[in-house]
């Protein structure tokens, strides 16, 4: 498990869970997914920027978006976790994620989620690699 990230998903642009890593809290992925999809589109209205993180109690999600904001990285960490540090971890995760997807593969997909085992498998042998 990582030190800096509890938990980790990847969602669609419609909010949609693609991945979970980690996921050992009792965080509803299809819930969080409807909350960031609704946050992000009221940030945009709003301020005109994207919504790049939020607290809660002791924890704190950060987004990041990948494949030209088809893909939402999301990440659930303590609060004291220092946001550059997650921003570095999400640079590898984008980098294997457009290496195994494009766009094309995001629009086209038929919600079969076994399409992304193989990537999640690789994530999860990237942070236990990243731990020894």
């Amino acid at each position: 498990m990582s030190s800096i990230i509890k938990d980790l998903w990847i969602f669609s642009r419609d909010g949609i869970p693609i991945v979970e890593v980690f996921n050992n809290s009792k965080v509803d992925s299809l819930l969080l997914g409807a909350f960031l999809s609704a946050i992000e589109s009221f940030s945009l209205e709003v301020t005109g920027a994207d919504i790049r993180s939020f607290s809660f109690g002791d924890n704190k999600f950060i987004l990041t978006s990948c494949l030209k904001g088809n893909i939402y990285l999301v990440s659930r960490c303590d609060i004291k976790v220092k946001t550059k540090k997650v921003m570095k971890v999400f640079e590898i995760i984008t980098e294997f994620f457009e290496e195994s997807y494009t766009i094309n593969d995001i629009e086209n997909w038929d919600g079969d989620l076994s399409l992304f085992d193989r990537f999640k498998d690789r994530i999860e042998l990237y942070f236990q690699m990243s731990e020894l």
